[in-house]
């Protein structure tokens, strides 16, 4: 919300916050990396009389105050995460653009609401339930465009510059958007099945901090790859010990379990290194010693999602795609091995490819064959599947017909996995919807068992073809965990 410029809570916090894509590595090409990641990364500041946090109480005042002759722009976002931090002013001069207002709210504020239905008034309570409806939940940052009468279709997701999130927000106000319709925790086609898997046995395992959203499972390594407090992290599904690696942000291993993936600091881009350095160097206490193997600098967003195009015991083909700020691209890569003393080599085959033209998709990730992508469609805020074409435009293969975050493919490619945003229903009240997985050879969901609890700004991951992983996050002082459950549904 816009005011007389205050400290707020969060105001007087220093956040510890990415640049405009997240500072990072800081590698050269073959040369060693930096001991240590960087203290702290650029502060962004707020915009002048802009609050960083107002109430939910405050935002539905504000509402109401105008309406309705003008639009609001609800922005939801958390501390937790940095780059929702950082499109704040993006978002302050894309609302400025279109001539609406602005109010920030905290993600930690409205899901407190989903879980007790706790408002101040019943105005408050209508406005976190429309917020919920429109899926503010699904990730962080999120923002609804609210006519004053209510939302205007669907939640917008994630860090986005000030052009994108201007002309989303100008879609919704000409009236080409539909209102957001009131959808369920699990809002399924009325032949798809649910029903709560038994499991067999599940086991935590400590995590350092409190992680951010994207872990993955590192296969042929039993180990998890993650972040906390801007640092990258290994652990041995085996010991239990967690051991430090190169990286920030998103280290994302290939599918094979070869190498990893992660953003460089921009304009660096996309950064490839060798698991077997990784995990020597973790071991030996010296993560900052390992060395790129290639930096690819037409290729700088984050989230990267890795498939295996084709393969044999001298190299192998890769397909990344990479979405956040900029939107979907992809680009593919040959690796030919290590041999001898000599390092592998990496090549990019053609240049980036901008897929599924024509459709607004968000929060996308790919499938292990590379050949499929599951993503949010801004026009239905529901989870589609896209199968790639070589005209640069996508098929939808499967609609999962309600909103989730961002899915898990199993490594055969025959299910998927992810939670749901949460909202209130008078019969659901503030149930934790947990994790499902979504089995695409009989269209069944299946919620996992002993997922109570999970985190509502981290994604699951597949463990092998048996077991699904997510995040516990501590509360009231609590460690956080990652729960393995096994046997999948």
């Amino acid at each position: 919300m816009r005011s007389e410029p205050k400290l707020t809570r969060y105001s007087l916090v220093t956040f510890v916050v990415a640049s405009a894509l997240v500072a990072a590595w800081g590698m050269q090409e073959r040369q060693a990396a930096v001991a240590e990641p960087a203290p702290a990364y650029e502060l962004v500041r707020l915009p002048e009389g802009l609050d960083s946090l107002s109430s939910l109480g405050d935002a539905a005042q504000r509402i109401s105050a105008c309406s309705p002759e003008c639009a609001e722009v609800v922005y939801v976002w958390t501390p937790r995460m940095p780059l929702s931090r950082s499109a704040i002013p993006n978002i302050d001069v894309a609302a400025r653009r279109s001539g609406a207002g602005l109010t920030l709210v905290g993600f930690e504020a409205l899901e407190r609401y989903a879980e007790t239905g706790d408002a101040t008034d019943a105005r408050e309570a209508a406005l976190a339930d429309q917020l919920l409806a429109a899926g503010a939940l699904a990730h962080a940052p999120a923002l609804v465009v609210h006519d004053g009468a209510g939302p205007v279709g669907q939640a917008i997701l994630g860090y986005k510059s000030a052009e994108a999130y201007a002309s989303l927000i100008a879609d919704r106000l000409s009236g080409q958007m539909a209102d957001a319709a009131p959808t369920s925790p699990l809002a399924l086609p009325d032949e798809v099945a649910t029903a709560v898997a038994t499991a067999v046995a599940f086991t935590d395992f400590a995590a350092v901090g409190v992680p951010g959203a994207y872990f993955k499972w590192v296969p042929g390594r039993a180990a998890l790859a993650y972040e906390s407090q801007r640092r990258v992290y290994l652990l041995d599904l085996e010991s239990g010990e967690t051991l430090s690696a190169p990286g920030t942000i998103d280290f994302i291993p290939t599918p094979d379990g070869r190498y990893f993936v992660t953003p460089g600091d921009r304009p660096r881009g996309l950064v490839f290194v060798d698991a077997d350095d990784v995990f020597a160097a973790a071991r030996a206490g010296r993560p900052g010693s390992v060395s790129a193997l290639f930096v690819d600098g037409d290729m700088r967003d984050q989230y990267p999602s890795v498939g295996i195009l084709e393969q044999d015991d001298e190299r192998i083909r890769y397909r990344i795609l990479t979405s956040w700020f900029e939107g979907l691209l992809y680009r593919d890569y040959e690796i030919v091995h290590a041999t001898g003393n000599a390092p592998a080599t990496v090549t990019p085959l053609g240049a980036p490819t901008v897929p599924c033209r024509g459709i607004d998709l968000s929060t996308p990730i790919m499938s292990q064959d590379g050949l499929e992508v599951a993503a949010r469609d801004e026009a239905s805020g529901t989870t589609k599947v896209y199968r790639f074409r070589d005209d640069g435009r996508c098929d939808e293969v499967l609609g999962l017909g309600m909103p989730t975050r961002k899915v898990a493919w199993h490594p055969t490619g025959s299910m998927l996995a992810f939670s749901t945003p949460r909202v209130r229903t008078a019969n659901s009240g503030g149930a934790d919807p947990g994790i499902f997985v979504y089995d695409r050879r009989d269209r069944t969901v299946v919620r996992v068992a002993d997922s109570n609890g999970a985190s509502q700004l981290a994604f699951p991951d597949f463990v092998g073809d048996d077991s699904i992983v997510f995040l516990i996050p501590g509360r009231n002082g609590e460690q956080s965990r990652f729960r393995i459950v096994r046997p999948l549904p």
